[in-house]
C-alpha cells in the first residue's frame, strides 16, 4: 500500500483523498442496501437500485478521491442520468435495459478500481481497511450482475434465468465470485460461462491477492510496534 507522503496521482490516474483516514462504512452501507433491494422485483425496486448506485458515484468519488477527477466525475455522472432515464423509459423487460444494465456495470467497475487504489494507498491495516476490502469484494459481485443481466436482456438463452426473473442475477453472481457452486441456476451458452469463470478467477485473485497483503501489512504493523 502507497506512501502517505506521496502527492500525485495514483497508477489508476486518481488523485488521493484529502482525508487522512477515509471512511469506508458509507460505500459498505450503499453496497449491503443496494444488494438486498436486487431481492425485489418490480419497476420501483429496480428504479431505487439504480439510483442507490448513483448515490454509489457521489459516496465513491469524496471517499476515494475520485472526486478529484473531474472528466471522470461528468462522464460517470453522465452514465448514472443516463442509466435512470433509460430505466425509467423502457419496458422492465425490454431489450432496451440492457442499455441501463451494461452503464452500471462501467460505473461500477470505475468505483472498484478507485476503492481498490484507495485500501492500497493504506499504510496501516485497520478498520477502516477491513471494511474497504470487504466493500471491494461485494461490489465486484454486483458489477458482474449488471453484466449478467444486460448480457440475458439481449440474448435470454445466455443464462437459465429469465428476463423476468432478473432479480435472481446478484445472488447468483455472489455465488460464482466466492465459488460456492450453481445451485439451481447456470450458464447456458459458451460466452455466458467464459464470463462466469472470469468473475469466479477474480474472486479467487481478490482473496488470494488482497488477503496477503493485509496479512503482510498486519505483520509489518505488529513488528514496528515491537520495536
Amino acid at each position: 500500500m502507497g506512501n502517505k507522503s506521496d502527492s500525485g496521482s495514483n497508477f489508476l490516474g486518481f488523485q488521493p483523498p484529502d482525508e487522512e483516514n477515509p471512511r469506508f462504512g458509507r460505500l459498505f452501507l450503499i453496497i449491503m442496501l443496494s444488494f438486498m433491494l436486487s431481492a425485489f422485483s418490480g419497476a420501483a425496486a429496480s428504479t431505487a437500485t439504480v439510483l442507490l448506485n448513483a448515490l454509489l458515484i457521489v459516496v465513491a468519488f469524496r471517499t476515494t478521491g475520485l472526486r478529484t477527477s473531474l472528466p471522470r466525475l461528468y462522464a460517470l455522472a453522465a452514465l448514472a442520468i443516463l442509466a435512470v432515464v433509460l430505466h425509467v423509459v423502457f419496458d422492465t423487460h425490454s431489450t432496451w435495459q440492457a442499455v441501463p444494465a451494461f452503464a452500471q456495470f462501467l460505473i461500477l467497475t470505475v468505483i472498484v478500481l478507485a476503492l481498490l487504489d484507495a485500501v492500497l494507498r493504506r499504510d496501516v491495516v485497520d478498520i477502516q481497511t477491513i471494511v474497504g476490502v470487504i466493500s471491494a469484494y461485494l461490489l465486484i459481485g454486483l458489477v458482474f450482475s449488471w453484466l449478467f443481466i444486460g448480457m440475458n436482456l439481449l440474448d435470454d438463452s445466455q443464462f437459465s434465468i429469465s428476463v423476468q426473473d432478473s432479480n435472481q442475477f446478484p445472488d447468483f453472481s455472489i455465488v460464482v465470485l466466492t465459488t460456492l457452486g450453481f445451485g439451481n441456476e447456470l450458464p447456458t451458452a459458451p460466452f455466458a460461462s467464459r464470463m462466469v469463470s472470469i468473475e469466479a478467477l477474480t474472486g479467487q485473485i481478490f482473496l488470494a491477492v488482497f488477503v496477503a497483503r493485509l496479512v503482510a501489512l498486519y505483520r509489518g504493523n505488529r513488528t514496528r510496534t515491537a520495536s
